[in-house]
């Protein structure tokens, strides 16, 4: 497992800095924008669809980060009043059926993103190809980061519960 997550680590380590530099080229696109727009009084639409497809890109890797610690997305208000052990036993059932739905985003999206190599976007006149495999790629991310997060979820649970018997 230790190799695991030392490949998982590098692909996360890879995924923050693609974050960072596409929230830096979302800026320096919507600056442009605002520049070509209100002084030079030009459209560019393709700095508006390059921003938003790094905006996708940049929310599907970073939602897939928020997965490695448990930070995603989580209703609380009901399961914080729980025993430790509930706490855990729900969160292991919970991530196991995130898996299921993000095992799907995967399959899915692959065919999806495979239709886009036939389309234009009407602004950069690339593929969409690139856009569409953010969801794939994105839901990797999520699905190795959640992996993880068992682990370490079934690992505390073995060590609460060795500590519990005499």
């Amino acid at each position: 497992m230790d190799r695991f997550t030392r490949i998982a680590d590098q692909i996360n380590r890879w995924a923050k800095g693609a974050c960072v530099l596409a929230s830096g080229a979302i800026f320096i696109l919507v600056m442009m924008q605002i520049l070509f727009r209100y002084v030079f009084q030009v459209s560019a639409p393709w700095t508006e669809e390059a921003a938003r497809y790094l905006m996708i890109w940049m929310a599907l890797l970073t939602a897939g980060l928020a997965f490695k610690n448990g930070d995603h997305f989580n209703i609380d208000f009901l399961t914080s009043r729980l025993r430790p052990r509930s706490q855990a036993f729900l969160a292991l059932w919970v991530s196991l059926i995130t898996g299921l739905f993000i095992l799907c985003i995967i399959f899915w999206g692959v065919p999806f993103a495979k239709m886009g190599f036939f389309t234009l976007a009407p602004g950069l006149q690339i593929t969409m190809f690139l856009p569409y495999l953010a969801v794939p790629v994105g839901g990797a991310v999520m699905l190795l980061n959640l992996i993880l997060f068992v682990y370490r979820l079934v690992e505390e649970f073995g060590k609460a519960e060795a500590k519990k018997e005499p």
